[in-house]
């Protein structure tokens, strides 16, 4: 998907001053570039404003600094964004190759400090692929630990759809992290699981062995490790066992009492409806026999009147 939103914006924003379609304007501050549609120079200024902390926050927490300054693109049109990413649910994107972060600002007016999050969500992608070789950086650790370090904000929306990550392991629908390695799925509800999977795992691995030992393994990546070869030379275990060991523990926590549990509002509004339906119908049931039963005593006066005649 990123790939060919790659393609797309390069094409697009190389067209632009030529054919005048979109003006974007820029605003330079201390270490950072921001291109942008017109009305958006407030943002644009947020963001130039913001950045500086952003950046020491997430050089902090991942334990390296950023050598270039990025560059920042605010699109304030969703359809322009749409005509990038392709995916509805993506509000954001980073490319690393070209240290550029591209920011659909159309959905980050909507909450405070939305778009300060974004940016440093995108920043940690930033930073890690300026660590660590692509090959050696599987997708569900590049997300799961920027969605860490930048207090849990993703590059999609919450679409109000909740217990996506419970709901997969009580089918047995969890993806395997192999298969969200390199790309994550396309459509709407794998794309959620992939970033919800991603942010448990990495929540897992700093909860059971914290945080100094996750920049371990990050660092072991940077020196040209393997997944399975740093989280064995950190922790002493290998993917697939550290894999098992995070799945039997969402097992426990999301079995279906627990699920019930956790919504028995809506099972007893639920049963509620039922019975309420339940009672309707008996009601309704009583009153036709109490109907026929009327019509029958009817029929057998006329019947003993007419014998009588």
């Amino acid at each position: 998907m990123i790939k060919n939103a790659l393609n797309i914006f390069f094409c697009f924003f190389m067209l632009v001053p030529f054919s005048g379609a979109v003006e974007l304007q820029t605003y330079r501050g201390p270490e950072i570039t921001v291109r942008y549609q017109a009305p958006l120079s407030g943002p644009a200024e947020r963001i130039g404003s913001h950045y500086k902390k952003a950046r020491t926050d997430i050089e902090t927490k991942l334990g390296w600094q950023l050598h270039s300054d990025p560059s920042v693109v605010l699109i304030g049109d969703n359809k322009v964004f749409q005509e990038m990413v392709r995916n509805k649910l993506v509000t954001a994107f980073a490319v690393p190759e070209k240290n550029l972060i591209v920011i659909d600002y159309s959905r980050m007016d909507r909450i405070p400090f939305d778009l300060e999050d974004t940016l440093k969500h995108e920043l940690s992608h930033l930073l890690l692929h300026q660590q660590i070789a692509p090959p050696l950086l599987p997708k569900w650790l590049d997300e799961g630990v920027s969605q860490w370090a930048s207090g849990g904000i993703a590059d999609i929306l919450h679409t109000g759809e909740k217990d996506i990550l419970r709901q997969a392991v009580l089918s047995s629908r969890l993806i395997p992290l192999t298969g969200i390695s390199m790309i994550f799925p396309d459509t709407d509800w794998g794309l959620m699981l992939a970033y919800e999977e991603s942010k448990s795992i990495v929540e897992f691995i700093l909860h059971q062995y914290g945080e100094e030992n996750l920049r371990l393994i990050l660092h072991g990546l940077e020196n040209q490790r393997t997944i399975d070869q740093a989280l064995y030379a950190v922790l002493g275990t290998r993917l697939d066992t550290l894999e098992q060991t995070w799945k039997k523990g969402l097992s426990r926590e999301s079995s279906w009492i627990s699920y019930v549990a956790d919504h028995m509002s809506w099972v007893l509004f639920f049963l509620a409806a039922l019975i309420t339906v339940a009672g309707f119908c008996v009601v309704k049931r009583r009153i036709k026999n109490y109907r026929d039963e009327e019509d029958g005593e009817g029929a057998e006066e006329s019947c003993g009147q007419q014998t009588e005649e």
